[in-house]
């Protein structure tokens, strides 16, 4: 009896880069289920950890009287309970001669002793316990002082306190844990007052080993005004209440997750359609021989099954691999205590799995189509394939969506910059997603024109080689349009985030220099005379003015602040120096929003008393949205005379300037509070405007930063498809080559001619992300602040133009193995292979 043998249809090797494809894919799938499975565990871990030695949860309402009340509150009582104690549910201030931070204070169960790592637990009053998370948030150790501020103080005034005890951080809390105070009976009162935190409206309990918590819970809830629930109740429903706020988040890293999917499954289709238009011969063979369209179906389903799991199976253990090299790295670096084991689960195994062979067969239905129609004599003896002419319906189809997309993201930031932003934003989010499908569709028209006229460029430069390179391109319009596709994704989102967060960036920016265009105003009752050289010597900062701020009567309830300024000063420490222009004696300048509040119009003229009796007249000039207002010395002078009090404008060193290098803005307010908290000080606010100014620009970089490395997965895989591209483009023109080589064609032309090949794809897909990116970014941008803001359109050219060199480079070193494979064929080898 025969063996029966299944029909291999295409080399494995030659779908090496779809199985590549598909394990950069699953591992970027599982990292992002490990993380969230770290995140989650985290979370949990350190929310169950105000649970710790409690068996039940007590709820009971607080009266008026009792929230007054300046003695402890008795506890609630529960049958069965064995020990009852107050969450104080508070966050005090400690500071070090190092750092200060918040921490969260924890109530120890009473007659028990906290677990601690080291030292011993609180004696009296003066000594304290720290968690190891609160140890390295104040970078202090056993023995060590630590001061409650006064601010912070039952009392109201500073207590130095002593650290004899440090307690473990919450196991399991990988991303960071909540600072935590152990307090107990010995310094409960000294830390929080005579209350000793029972003016509170939740208590823990325990209760006796071998008995049911929820039993215990069950009779007691309901009974005298109490609501009484398991710790484990409680524990879940705080785990859900986070996990709820972190819903947002995934969501986001799910978009990008189907972005690495969708730019594979484009990649993955484009090569299994190239191998199977190589292999029409031996379909046509499998056809003559009598096998059927479901016969030869089954076989590329096989082949597709085959290369989606071994690439699956490769990417979601390396993905594993991945996540335990990063938490052996943070280990290694002193991030976390020690090396974690990455939390394996079914889902993070078979998810990435599933997911690449669904990814894979759902990409190889089309190629699997096109494979059984064809007839095997049309095969055997195949005629060139006619050219499209026209848009077709594919065409128009694309076209149409471009132009009702375009339409619906115009009209959308149209919405939004006429006050209604909620429709606005949801039209131009559907007016991009349209416009891009559009773009997809059309892609296919568009790659040949495009390719020739970037050809023409490059031409100039790479010669013969590169005129090559440019109409092997056009000629496979089909097979490059899905190679540009999946790096026209990657290229245009990088882009639109970036014009987007730019532009959001200088929007923000110039509001707050309208708002508040001095970075630093300290208001106090008293200051030393050398106050501003005091704020101006510290570290980062540029300069510092000595003013004075007064409260003025203009005739409305509540009464309008002035701050005396030079126009000298003003240019100096503003962020808008041509205020001074506007600044003069007699003049009051402040910004429309305070205008209408206090009654007033641009130009009015106010006819004042001042301090010596004598009527003066102070004109109106609005300038923006300035959230101050300012006036000369002299006017303010004549005013309020003596009636007002000491302030100091500091402007900020520009950031990346010497001044900044090695000062970060935390470093900088730090310095402010210790100056501000010395001796001859009294009655300090502090208004930093710069220091908001600067925070939103590092979120926005913060954020971008991610959003870029999270889409660099869908590029890596575009670039994948590229050098995929070329490696079936060397396959299919074995001959072509071979003949060229023949013909007296070095190695290293034909090299350049591959290398010419990937800067071309790269280059189309580059330039037209580039320039759709910036299109999405800046309407986009228009019509999520256009309702809120003036927006600044930025762009930020040095990184558009480093996103285009480095897709031109990445092409370059795509066509590296190619042009190697394509110059290492013997002439006369390659022309006998050749099919």
């Amino acid at each position: 009896m025969a063996r029966r043998s299944p029909v291999q249809l295409t080399p494995l090797r030659r779908h090496v880069a779809a199985a590549l494809t598909i394990a950069l894919s699953c591992a970027f799938v599982a990292v992002m289920l490990l993380a969230g499975n770290l995140v989650q565990a985290s979370l949990r871990s350190d929310a169950a950890q105000q649970y710790d030695g409690a068996d039940l949860e007590i709820t009971r309402e607080l009266t008026e009287d009792d929230w007054a009340s300046r003695s402890p509150l008795p506890a609630p009582q529960v049958e069965g309970a064995d020990a009852v104690w107050p969450e104080p549910g508070t966050h005090l201030a400690l500071g070090s001669p190092e750092a200060g931070a918040f921490l969260r204070v924890t109530m120890q169960p009473p007659g028990r002793a906290p677990d601690l790592v080291e030292g011993a637990p609180a004696a009296d009053g003066s000594e304290l316990v720290l968690d190891q998370s609160a140890a390295e948030s104040l970078d202090v150790g056993l023995g060590d002082p630590v001061t409650l501020p006064a601010d912070f103080s039952p009392d109201g005034t500073e207590h130095p306190l002593t650290v004899v005890g440090i307690a473990p951080a919450p196991e399991g809390a990988v991303f960071g844990a909540t600072p935590r105070l152990l307090v107990g009976e010995a310094n409960v009162e000294a830390l929080l007052g005579p209350g000793a935190g029972t003016l509170t409206d939740t208590w823990y309990a325990s209760v006796p080993e071998g008995t049911d918590p929820a039993a215990i819970a069950e009779r007691a809830d309901g009974t005298d005004g109490l609501s009484v629930r398991t710790t484990e109740a409680a524990e879940q429903e705080a785990a859900e209440t986070i996990m709820r706020g972190f819903a947002a988040l995934g969501l986001v890293l799910a978009a990008f997750v189907v972005i690495a999917l969708f730019t594979s499954a484009v990649v993955i289709a484009n090569t299994f359609a190239v191998t199977i238009a190589q292999r029409t011969r031996s379909l046509a063979l499998l056809r003559t021989l009598g096998a059927t369209r479901s016969q030869v179906r089954r076989v590329v389903l096989r082949e597709s099954l085959v290369v989606g799991l071994l690439g699956a199976v490769a990417g979601t253990l390396g993905g594993h691999l991945l996540a335990q090299v990063a938490l052996a790295a943070a280990a290694g670096i002193g991030w976390l205590d020690g090396v974690m084991s990455v939390p394996v689960s079914l889902l993070s195994l078979l998810v990435p799995v599933a997911t690449g062979v669904f990814i894979t067969l759902l990409a190889s239905l089309a190629p699997m189509c096109a494979a059984t129609r064809v007839a095997p004599l049309q095969a055997l003896r195949p005629e060139p394939p006619a050219r499209r002419r026209g848009l077709g319906v594919q065409g128009v189809a694309g076209l149409a969506a471009v132009v009702l997309g375009i339409a619906a993201l115009a009209a959308g930031t149209g919405l939004a910059l006429s006050g209604r932003a909620t429709p606005g934003i949801l039209a131009a989010m559907f007016g991009g997603a349209v416009s891009f499908t559009g773009v997809l569709l059309t892609l296919v028209v568009l790659t040949r024109p495009l390719s020739a006229l970037l050809a023409r460029i490059v031409g100039r430069l790479g010669g013969l080689p590169a005129r090559i390179a440019g109409a092997n391109v056009a000629r496979t319009p089909r097979r490059s349009a899905a190679t540009i596709a999946a790096l026209l994704i990657g290229t245009t989102l990088m882009t639109m985030m970036a014009v987007g967060a730019r532009t959001a960036e200088a929007t923000l920016t110039s509001e707050l220099d309208s708002r508040r265009p001095i970075d630093l105003v300290i208001s106090t009752g008293e200051m030393p005379q050398d106050a501003p050289a005091q704020i101006a010597a510290i570290a980062g900062m540029d300069s510092a003015h000595a003013s004075a701020r007064g409260d003025l009567d203009v005739g409305v309830p509540e009464p309008m602040t002035l701050y005396s300024v030079t126009p000298e000063t003003l240019r100096e420490t503003s962020h808008r120096p041509e205020m001074a222009e506007e600044l003069g004696d007699g003049a009051v300048l402040l910004g429309q929003e305070r205008a209408e509040r206090f009654g007033l119009e641009d130009g009015q003229v106010l006819e004042l008393k001042g301090t010596d009796g004598s009527r003066h007249e102070l004109r109106v000039q609005v300038d923006a949205n300035l959230q101050m207002s300012l006036v000369t010395p002299a006017t303010l002078e004549d005013l309020l005379g003596a009636r007002t009090r000491p302030v100091v404008l500091a402007d900020f060193a520009d950031r990346g300037s010497e001044a900044r290098e090695g000062v970060d803005l935390r470093e900088i307010m730090g310095a402010v509070g210790e100056v501000t908290a010395g001796s001859g000080y009294s009655e300090v606010s502090v208004v930093a405007g710069g220091a908001e100014r600067e925070s939103y620009g590092q979120i926005l970089a913060i954020l971008l930063g991610i959003t870029i490395a999270l889409l660099a997965v869908a590029v890596l895989v575009a670039l994948v498809g590229v050098a995929n591209t070329l490696s079936l483009g060397v396959i299919e023109r074995t001959g072509e080559n071979a003949l060229l080589r023949a013909l007296g064609t070095t190695r290293r032309q034909l090299r350049a001619m591959l290398g010419w090949e990937g800067i071309l794809l790269a280059l189309v897909g580059a330039v037209l992300g580039l320039a759709l990116g910036s299109l999405y970014g800046v309407l986009g941008i228009n019509a999520l602040l256009g309702s809120t803001f003036p927006v600044s359109i930025t762009i930020p050219w040095v990184q558009l133009g480093l996103v285009l060199g480095l897709a031109v480079l990445a092409g370059a070193l795509a066509s590296v193995l190619p042009g190697r494979m394509a110059a290492r064929t013997a002439p006369a080898a390659a022309l006998a292979d050749a099919e």
